[in-house]
């Protein structure tokens, strides 16, 4: 007979608070769009940029925006945790509230950041001094807040993400400007959560609740594929910043939509990274749409590209029609 192999008893797990716990970034370091002033006339930051390689890239990137929110196409946003947790959730926010996301899609990690920030204004503990003292990710209040959210979610029928945000929204976070599941929610854009187990700091809880989260996340993934769907159509795809579990979804969704006779025509797909990464370049620009895609890969830090994307695409719109300022 097999012998059942042993393992890790997660119910001795001692939590701490999030008071205890040292952050390195704080709910004053995100930037708010709306006090970014225009050192140029409307129309001129483009001519900033001179028009080749990179600069064009992103030129195109912000004319593409423009374009797709103009003829209300699909927008889909893949966004890694990492841009949530340095100072750019304003930006996505501003470009939610401005029409330039139609779907935002996550991986779990974000959900930890955003949370945190809502709630406590600051997120990112210090790796290399809490691991080996058997603190990290043990943030109590990180854990009860997100089970807070999943049993949202499986009470009103929403996916994980859409729990994340109704649950900012309904439990008055002292800090829900910056948190992007909070502004998806308020502008009834979808926002989904693509959980890898293992992954997040609230797996190792106790009270994780592994069962509900697999149903939450896949229920996610089904609401991602039909927007994946609809950007066939004509549509945007923004990666920025995840080099492995979102391309990986993406892909999988994007079978799904070849599978039910979806036809890609006139796609636009461009990935943000700090360095050029495999399946971004396979699974999101090369692989899906091929001969119907115009794609670009844009490498550069996300605190600085995020930004850029969104002057150019703000300087450029028409008076009244930009991300609010």
């Amino acid at each position: 007979m097999d012998r059942p192999f042993d393992e890790i008893d997660l119910s001795r797990i001692r939590p701490i608070s999030i008071r205890d716990r040292e952050s390195k970034v704080r709910v004053d370091d995100i930037v708010d769009p709306a006090s970014v002033s225009g050192a140029l006339r409307a129309g001129e930051l483009e001519r900033v940029f001179p028009d080749m390689l990179g600069a064009r890239s992103l030129k195109r990137a912000a004319e593409e925006l423009r374009r797709a929110r103009s003829e209300k196409r699909e927008i889909l946003w893949m966004v890694g945790a990492h841009v949530i947790k340095t100072g750019l959730s304003g930006y996505l926010a501003a470009l939610i509230d401005a029409g330039y996301v139609t779907c935002v899609a996550t991986p779990g990690s974000a959900t930890v950041h955003d949370l945190e920030l809502a709630f406590f204004g600051h997120t990112s503990e210090d790796v290399a001094v809490e691991l080996p003292e058997g603190r990290f990710g043990m943030s109590r209040e990180t854990s009860e807040h997100f089970n807070g959210a999943v049993r949202l979610a499986e009470s009103s029928g929403r996916g994980l993400g859409g729990g994340v945000g109704a649950y900012v929204a309904e439990r008055g976070a002292p800090h829900a400007g910056v948190s992007v599941f909070g502004r998806a929610h308020a502008a009834g854009v979808p926002a989904t959560v693509h959980v890898a187990f293992g992954t997040d700091i609230t797996h190792p809880h106790p009270s994780f609740p592994a069962a509900e989260v697999g149903r939450l996340t896949m229920k996610d993934f089904r609401i991602f594929s039909e927007r994946v769907r609809c950007a066939f159509d004509s549509g945007i795809v923004v990666l920025m910043g995840s080099a492995v579990v979102l391309p990986e979804v993406f892909l999988k969704a994007v079978s799904v939509a070849y599978n039910l006779g979806a036809t890609p025509r006139n796609v636009f797909a461009v990935g943000f990274d700090m360095m050029p990464q495999y399946r971004v370049r396979e699974n999101v620009l090369t692989r899906p749409f091929r001969g119907a895609c115009e794609s670009h890969m844009i490498t550069g830090h996300h605190e600085i590209m995020l930004p850029l994307l969104y002057l150019l695409v703000r300087d450029a719109s028409p008076p009244g029609a930009g991300a609010s300022t």
